[in-house]
Order: C-alpha cells, then sequence, then structure tokens
C-alpha cells in the first residue's frame, strides 16, 4: 500500500516541519533556508525570502543546506547555514546568515563562491511581496543615486516592471508604521508574478536591461545582503489573533454558468477501459496541437480526430504555424474532418510568443469559411505574460486564450497552492480585452520552457520529462485542481482545458503502469484523484455555478454547483493539516470522501467509489460542519426541490 505521504503530495518522504520565529514584533516561518509568510501581527509584511541562481534557460538550480545551525530566542534568533546549488551547469556554494533583532530588524546575508565556470541568469536575492496587503499601496523608492519616486503596487496586472533601479523601499503596513527593504550588493527591480499566475510581487536583482547570461569562473564570488525593519509607532509585542479553528464557506446570491471543460490530447492509446472512464467523465472537448514544425503533424492530428469520435466530444484546434502559413493551411484543410465536430480553433505562431495581427489576417478568413460554426481565437501557447506585453488583435477573431501553470519559479507545495489565487486575477485581466477567454491548457508542470535561449538538458534515462509532476496521482493534485477550477469559473472563464487523458500527465494512468515508477508511483488502471473532480463537475453541465468564498482560502476552497433539483457542494483541504469546514447548507447531504482511508477505492476500484451510498450528514442549526483530513476533497449533495 501507498505511503501516507505518497497518498498525500506524491512524495515517498515525509515533509519537514517548518519553525515559527519571532523578531520583536514580527512572527514568520522558516523553510529550508528561507523566511516565509513574515508577519506585524496579522498583516502579511512579506510572502518569501529567499536566494536562488538561475542558469541560462531560467531553471532553478537545486539547493542542498549543510552545516545548519538554529540559535532561537523568544524575541530573537540567528541562523547560519551552507548551501549548495547544483544542477548540469550550474555549481555554485552559498554561505548564509540571517539575523532577526528584537526591533523586528531582520538581515539576510549571503556569500557565495563559484565551484565551476558556468552561466547564469540571475544570481542572488529574491523577496514576494503579497497581492492583498500590498496592491494599491504607495511605495516609496530610493535609487542608486540617492533619488526618490514614488509609485503603487499595481492593482491591474502589471506587463512590465512597475519599480525599477531600487536601492531601498518603503511601504506602509499599518495606519502609523511603515515597511523598509534595504539592497546592499546589487541593485533590484519589481514585477508583478501574477503574469506568470503567482500569487504575488516579486523584488529581484540584477536588472533585465543588463546583459545576460553572465561568465562565472571558478573562484568568483557575489555577495549580497537584504535588511527589512519597521519604521513608525505599533505595539511590541503585538496581539497576534490566532487563525480560526473552523473555515467558513459562503454563498453569493446570483449563480454564474459552467464554463465548458476540456481534456488535453496525447499519443497514448485510449483502450476500452480508459475510454469508458473519460466517456463517464462527461468532457466536452479535446485539445490538440498541430504544430507544423513537426513532421508527423498529420498522424497527431488524426489520432485526435479518432480519440474525439471515440469519447464523443468536440475538439478544440491549436494550430501553430510557421512562416509558410498559408501553405500550411492548404495542407491541413485536405486532412479529412467533420466541420461540426470542431469547437474551436486556436491560431498561433512558432516565431511569436503572441499571435501576430499578421497570422491572423493571413489565415483567419479561410479558418471560418472551412469551420463555420467554429470559435476561431487567437492568443499564446504560454503564460499569461505573453499577451499582457503584447496583446493580439481580437477584431476579427472570438476569444482570447493563453496556459497556465503555477511552477513558473518555484516548485514546493505552499507556492503551488498560493498561487490558485491569482490564476482568477489574469481571467479578470484578459475579460477587459474580450469576454470570451479560454485558459488552455492548465498543466500542474509547465509543459515547455517559453523562455529558453537553448536547449534543455535531456533528462537522464527513466527520469521524468520537465513537464511531469509526481503530485498528478495524489489527494494534493485533486485538491489543486478544485481550487484552480473553482477560481476560473468564478472569475468569468468562458472555456478550460487541463491535463491530458492518460498517462503521468493525465487524468487516468492506463493499462500500463509508470514508466517512472521511482518518481512517479502510479500503479495499471490507477484512477488520479484529480479525476473525480471532473466527474462530478461535468455531471453538471448546462447547470450554474453559486458563488462560493472561503474566509480563509489559503487552507479550505469550495465549488457549489446547482442543476435542476440537484446540487453539490465540493470542499477541498489544500493543507497537510486536518480542516474544519461549515457551510450554510439546511438540509441533509449524501457526502462522498477522497482521503486517505478512501484512496484505494477511488483510484482502484472507481465504479464502487461512484456507486457507493456515501455518508449522510445532517446540518446543526442551519449550517453543515464538516472535518476534513489533510488534502481530503469531499463532495456533499443534495437535493434543493421544497420538502
Amino acid at each position: 500500500m501507498y505511503a501516507p505521504s505518497l497518498i498525500q503530495y506524491g512524495q515517498p518522504k515525509p515533509l519537514p516541519e517548518p519553525r515559527i520565529l519571532r523578531a520583536g514584533p514580527l512572527t514568520m516561518q522558516y523553510e529550508h533556508g528561507f523566511l516565509r509568510y513574515i508577519r506585524l501581527g496579522n498583516h502579511e509584511v512579506l510572502r518569501l525570502i529567499y536566494h536562488a541562481i538561475r542558469d541560462p534557460n531560467w531553471a532553478t538550480a537545486p539547493m542542498v543546506i549543510e552545516s545548519e545551525t538554529i540559535d532561537q530566542e523568544a524575541d530573537s534568533f540567528r541562523i547560519r547555514y551552507t548551501s549548495v546549488c547544483r544542477n548540469e551547469t550550474v555549481h555554485l556554494r552559498w554561505q548564509c546568515e540571517i539575523i532577526g533583532e528584537p526591533d523586528g530588524t531582520i538581515q539576510f546575508n549571503i556569500d557565495g563562491e563559484a565551484l565551476a565556470d558556468f552561466q547564469r541568469n540571475r544570481a542572488g536575492f529574491c523577496i514576494l511581496h503579497p497581492i492583498p496587503e500590498c496592491a494599491g499601496q504607495p511605495c516609496t523608492l530610493t535609487h542608486p543615486d540617492g533619488s526618490q519616486t514614488v509609485a503603487p503596487f499595481p492593482e491591474g496586472i502589471s506587463p512590465h516592471q512597475p519599480f525599477l533601479n531600487i536601492r531601498e523601499m518603503q511601504w506602509p503596513v499599518s495606519d502609523n508604521s511603515s515597511a523598509v527593504l534595504w539592497f546592499v550588493g546589487d541593485v533590484f527591480e519589481t514585477e508583478d508574478q501574477r503574469n506568470w499566475t503567482d500569487a504575488s510581487y516579486k523584488t529581484y536583482c540584477t536588472p533585465l536591461s543588463r546583459a545576460f547570461p553572465v561568465l562565472l569562473q571558478t573562484g568568483d564570488t557575489i555577495q549580497q545582503s537584504v535588511e527589512l525593519r519597521l519604521v513608525g509607532s505599533f505595539a511590541s509585542p503585538l496581539n497576534v489573533k490566532s487563525d480560526p479553528s473552523e473555515t467558513a464557506i459562503t454563498f453569493d446570491s446570483e449563480t454564474l454558468p459552467l464554463p465548458t471543460i476540456g481534456l488535453g490530447a496525447n499519443l497514448e492509446v485510449l483502450t476500452d477501459s480508459v475510454v469508458h472512464l473519460l466517456k463517464e467523465a462527461c468532457f466536452h472537448h479535446l485539445r490538440v496541437e498541430v504544430n507544423f514544425q513537426h513532421s508527423d503533424w498529420q498522424g497527431t492530428f488524426r489520432k485526435a480526430v479518432d480519440d474525439a469520435v471515440l469519447l464523443n466530444v468536440k475538439l478544440e484546434l491549436v494550430l501553430i504555424f510557421n512562416q509558410l502559413a498559408n501553405y500550411e493551411l492548404y495542407s491541413f484543410l485536405k486532412e479529412p474532418v467533420d466541420p461540426a465536430l470542431v469547437y474551436s480553433v486556436t491560431i498561433l505562431s512558432n516565431f511569436a510568443k503572441s499571435t501576430p495581427a499578421t497570422l491572423l489576417h493571413e489565415v483567419t478568413s479561410p479558418i471560418r469559411q472551412a469551420f463555420p460554426n467554429a470559435q476561431i481565437g487567437a492568443g499564446t501557447n504560454a503564460f499569461f505574460v505573453a499577451i499582457n506585453r503584447q496583446t493580439p488583435p481580437l477584431e476579427t477573431v472570438d476569444f482570447l486564450s493563453y496556459a497556465i501553470s503555477p511552477q513558473a519559479h518555484a516548485v514546493d507545495n505552499l507556492t503551488l497552492m498560493e498561487n490558485t489565487t491569482a490564476q482568477p486575477d489574469t481571467v479578470r485581466d484578459a475579460r477587459h480585452w474580450t469576454p470570451n477567454v479560454h485558459v488552455s491548457p492548465v498543466t500542474l508542470r509547465p509543459r515547455f520552457n517559453p523562455d529558453a535561449t537553448g536547449n534543455d538538458t535531456d533528462p537522464a534515462n527513466n527520469q521524468m520529462p520537465f513537464s511531469t509532476d509526481a503530485r498528478q496521482m495524489s489527494l494534493f493534485g485533486a485538491a489543486w485542481t478544485l481550487a484552480s477550477l473553482k477560481g476560473l469559473i468564478q472569475a468569468g472563464a468562458h472555456s478550460v482545458t487541463y491535463y491530458e487523458t492518460v498517462g503521468e500527465e493525465g487524468i487516468v494512468q492506463g493499462d500500463f503502469a509508470s514508466a517512472y515508477p521511482n518518481q512517479f508511483a502510479a500503479e495499471a488502471g490507477m484512477v488520479f484523484p484529480l479525476y473525480w473532480i471532473f466527474r462530478f463537475v461535468n455531471g453538471f453541465r448546462a447547470g450554474r455555478v453559486l458563488p462560493t468564498t472561503s474566509s480563509q482560502p489559503f487552507k479550505v476552497e469550495a465549488l457549489c454547483l446547482q442543476k435542476d433539483d440537484k446540487a453539490v457542494l465540493i470542499l477541498a483541504n489544500l493543507t497537510d493539516e486536518p480542516q474544519m469546514v461549515s457551510a450554510p447548507i439546511p438540509r441533509t447531504v449524501r457526502m462522498r470522501t477522497l482521503d486517505e482511508s478512501s484512496f484505494g477505492k477511488a483510484c482502484f476500484s472507481p465504479e464502487a467509489f461512484w456507486e457507493e451510498s456515501g455518508e449522510s450528514l445532517s446540518p446543526d442549526h442551519e449550517l453543515l460542519r464538516i472535518e476534513l483530513k489533510p488534502y481530503a476533497t469531499v463532495f456533499a449533495e443534495w437535493e434543493t426541490r421544497a420538502v
């Protein structure tokens, strides 16, 4: 049987426990060499202070901590450690020291030495600022020459760096106090990470206006310091309110439409057992990329057509053109396909991150003639940032499309869950350009590196590819999917496409065991927990969404659906600790739970899990209370007709 950590988040070993630290009035969490959730009382001042080294393809080199010592007092601390950052090209050692003082000052010092010759795009500190506390707040910037400017943290997603050329920055954290960040060793600037669906602003070194990559030779050193201090009036120590023991889910009164939900195609054979499972999940469409740069695009397209017919779904076509677009389109239109099968066509280019106007001018009209009932769209095959910086002309198309992955920058569980809160912001901003927003595809890992300047290193034999994440087969994957889907739906996305059909990047493993058993522990025939999110949600196609609000959205999220006289509330625990949830449901519900105890049945006896009666739960004074185990998902169903 699977170990609890494999069931919860796809890893064979438990995660290390974080340590809670205090520096005077500031509290924070220390985890794997970095400081997280730095708070003044209940106000989050900074999301994270960390250091990183990124190679010429912007990959962050993994870090191993050695010789760590932690001296902790009631209101201060001192941490020292050595960290070695290494991947196929990078090899660097940091000597690190973090000091927290009783007056609330925090100083983080790093002294790095290159242990080999290598090129880097970035080396040094990054500081993450939380969106809710900072958006719209004025920030006073001190530049290297001593001059100052004032600018607000952006509320809409800023396509370019809102703050440049920073030596020091100051912004309010309460009515009478401010936080000050002071940098030594490099010049910093700030970007809006919501462009990549990270839930933060990031202040980083070195300015992107400077040439990169930079060659570091063996023995070269990098020294930097960042200091956080408080100025103004505040009580010390502050009275910190503990997080509520219960997360409250509330409902809005106006309902929303449920978007069309699809899956990505791949080259895996759809066996009878897989077809049965996918048909039971009632998807609307199957996404296929026809990339004319690939010599086998005809075979990819024909298989997707056959799979769509087999699954009784529509086709979401993504046509990726080269520089001979007219010829490539002519070749494609000779391929036999029923036009009625095609739901949408997204026009993209291999030579631009965002669809260029010249390409739309060339191909839009003949595509409309070939598929008169299909929606035609433009956008990007990569992150939202591409269309935010260069929005394609939308006069001749019906929708705007972009992809989402929560791992553009960091890969830890907390960051991935945090980043679901930034996904709705991208839909909100995209809807300023068009009400018809397609998010396609959504994947746990990026499918490719859109910023690579060279070829990525090929994975070693039996190593998972860049695009695969072991959490795909875990309870974490289901909880993350629920939080992502809820945010995109309630923000007004018209169409969303997730993952793939079968295999390590799919929603079921299929008839063959994982090709990477040491990294992705899925067995043949396994149904991944995230499959059940789609099976329940798609059971309410043509229904309505009753918007929900969670009082603690980093802990628990909820999605409520209604159709005819039925309703379901799907609750997901986004943490590795039990959570208590309440919701104003005055009726008895039938509750099916997806957690460690039901994992085996849900993954290996799916029809038994689907058909079981579930547990009945009645409200207490018209309030339903449910306890969720770590990363658990609960499906609470009830009849809405009058008794």
